[in-house]
């Protein structure tokens, strides 16, 4: 309810309480100090509404609720939820779950509400059919009462009718029993039997419908998970990284390689015959036994020198020293050392770090940076269009565009985005810290790192995307081709020279604000009211009607404030024109409309509109 509708709704859910039992009315004037935006980890941070007054409330009802993802978490102090539904009120635990036959919302309870109606639609129509039966015969009953008493006045003619109709019955009853002893052939066994196998298939459809219905939200389930992150087993993305890492992989074990190897080998060992083959292969295993001898006791030496070498550096050990057996010894200490090491406090803080760093490149590729992209995207969609309006409009015989420039601190971001288009997988190095040397990116995902993790870094820059561009307005003499910046000729231009860019400027910007310029290609327009005075007070007539006929262009509505004297140069571009007489103290105003003839026959007759040939033909004629 609205808050000036909050008193009168209250008194109506009074009086209703019989009519409005399952329903309640929130009091949005208690809402006020729940506008900020939920905190990450609490139960509100889940959900997402354009409603603000539905958000304050959830804030209210549930702002203090954590999400718990273990049990430890969820036996914190306060209100907590898990997953599962598993709910602490802070008192009371409970589980918030419910059956999906229940589900009040989304498109498997849709289809099963659709189905349940359907049911009772047929259902009531046979109820109808069998009403309608017993209503014809109520209807004949009438039919032949009426025709009973009608025209009878007398007692007798009433008894005589009467009589008859008794006589009428028992011959109908007396045929009705001989046709009951003749039987119908077996139709009603037939009818039964027809109703029971309607039953059973009645039945069997109720049965398909609750399976439809359970599979249909596995279904749907699987598609969820389908499209959740690369972290989550089966995903779309976990796929990708998987195929990514395999086909990294692939090289080291060519198996048809060494398959195709393998059978050359036992090909030719073959044709010498099997006695020769098993001697060679004795031998053969002869030459790998003393080899690994050999590479046994070379590696036996290489962890006796690194025992040395960490006693030097971390003392001994009082529980294997430098000549214990390694297998025996060495290794059951050095597998409960490197376990004592990963428990380390140390260890759980770097495995926390990288899942940040995982989390963060994540948010980043999907949030941030195809944030920026569609919008750098529209931004350059919107200068073209600019410039192809201002290409038909030369001011001063000059073409006029916008041009943007990357900031130099910025372009890190720019860069990352021109990769993130061809190369995706590019973007899983973000916040790793160990990007290989060879990787074509490294570079520019190192100062990207560096640019957003500077603590004096403001980072509400990186909110607006126009803080990574400087735009500017070139000039191009249609002539010569030659091509200035505003910032070149500010302040030494003429004041036409001056102006024009500035209107240019206010043009493209109003439109911008305004949507005006998408709207104008063949979509409805809307209101994009653009007011002036003293419009073009510094340019000549044939720049005035330009830069009137690029706002149009633009799909802008233009009010201008001009003196009198400046109308001719405007006339066939304005739809209505106000004329305002001063006489002392009185003001007088004259509205003229301009129809579609009219402008044309202005502009028929406007000089700057003729060629020289149509000029001088017209000054010979006068």
């Amino acid at each position: 309810m609205d808050r000036a509708d909050i008193s009168a709704a209250t008194s109506i859910f009074k009086e209703g309480r019989r009519e409005f039992r399952h329903a309640s009315l929130v009091s949005l004037n208690k809402l006020e100090q729940f506008r900020a935006k939920p905190e990450r980890g609490t139960f509100p941070s889940i959900f997402r509404s354009q409603d603000p007054d539905a958000m304050a409330f959830i804030m209210r009802r549930y702002g203090n609720v954590r999400l718990a993802d273990t049990l430890d978490q969820f036996n914190r102090p306060g209100r907590a939820i898990m997953k599962d539904g598993l709910y602490d009120d802070g008192l009371v635990r409970s589980h918030r779950w419910i059956e999906s036959s229940q589900y009040k919302i989304g498109k498997a309870a849709q289809a099963n509400a659709l189905r349940s109606l359907q049911d009772q639609a047929e259902e009531l129509g046979r109820i109808l059919i069998d009403k309608g039966k017993e209503a014809h015969a109520a209807e004949q009953a009438f039919a032949a009462l009426k025709n009973i008493c009608e025209g009878r006045n007398d007692l007798g003619a009433c008894a005589a009718a009467f009589a008859a109709a008794q006589t009428e019955v028992a011959e109908a009853q007396a045929r009705l029993d001989a046709l009951d002893g003749a039987g119908d052939g077996g139709l009603r066994d037939k009818k039964r039997a027809q109703q029971k196998l309607k039953e059973k298939r009645l039945e069997e459809r109720k049965t398909q419908q609750k399976a439809f219905g359970e599979h249909d939200g596995e279904v749907r389930s699987a598609e969820r998970r389908v499209g959740e992150g690369e972290n989550v087993p089966g995903s779309e993305l976990n796929l990708r990284v998987a195929r990514s890492i395999y086909r990294k992989f692939l090289p080291l074990y060519s198996t048809a390689k060494g398959r195709a190897v393998y059978r050359d080998r036992l090909d030719a060992a073959a044709q010498k015959g099997f006695a020769e083959k098993h001697r060679a292969i004795a031998e053969k295993a002869l030459k790998d036994a003393n080899v690994s001898d050999n590479e046994r006791a070379r590696i036996e030496r290489r962890v006796r020198e690194l025992l040395y070498d960490y006693f030097d550096q971390f003392g001994m050990s009082s529980q294997v020293g430098a000549e214990s057996e390694p297998l025996r010894e060495v290794k059951p200490w050095m597998e409960q050392l490197i376990s004592d090491i990963e428990s380390n406090e140390l260890r759980q803080y770097e495995r926390q770090a990288r899942d940040a760093a995982e989390k963060a490149s994540t948010l980043l590729r999907g949030e941030f940076i195809n944030a920026l992209t569609a919008r750098i995207g529209k931004m350059e969609r919107e200068l073209q269009s600019l410039n192809r309006s201002l290409y038909a409009h030369p001011f001063h015989n000059e073409r006029y565009s916008f041009h943007r420039t990357q900031m130099v601190e910025f372009q890190p971001i720019l860069k990352i985005i021109e990769i993130a288009k061809t190369s995706p997988e590019a973007l899983d190095m973000l916040f790793r810290g160990d990007v290989p040397d060879d990787f074509p990116h490294k570079d520019t995902i190192v100062a990207l790192e560096a640019l957003l993790e500077d603590p004096d870094k403001d980072f509400t820059q990186f909110e607006d995307y126009r803080n990574f561009y400087t735009f500017e307005i070139h000039m191009e003499d249609v002539a010569t081709g030659r091509s200035t910046r505003w910032e070149q000729r500010r302040g030494t231009g003429s004041g036409a020279e001056q102006q024009v860019p500035i209107y240019v400027a206010i043009g493209a910007s109003l439109a911008a604000v305004y949507g005006s310029a998408e709207r104008r290609a063949g979509k409805p327009a809307g209101f994009a009211l653009a007011m002036f005075d003293e419009a073009f007070s510094k340019m000549d007539g044939k720049n005035q009607r330009q830069m009137m006929s690029f706002y149009k262009n633009l799909g802008l509505q233009f009010v201008i404030a001009a003196p009198f004297e400046k109308r001719v140069a405007v006339l066939e571009h304005m739809d209505t024109i106000v004329e305002v007489d001063r006489i002392g103290e009185q003001s007088r105003a004259t509205v003229v409309e301009l129809k579609e003839k009219a402008k044309r026959e202005l502009m028929a007759i406007d000089p700057d509109l003729m060629s020289e040939d149509e000029l001088a033909t017209r000054l010979a004629a006068e």
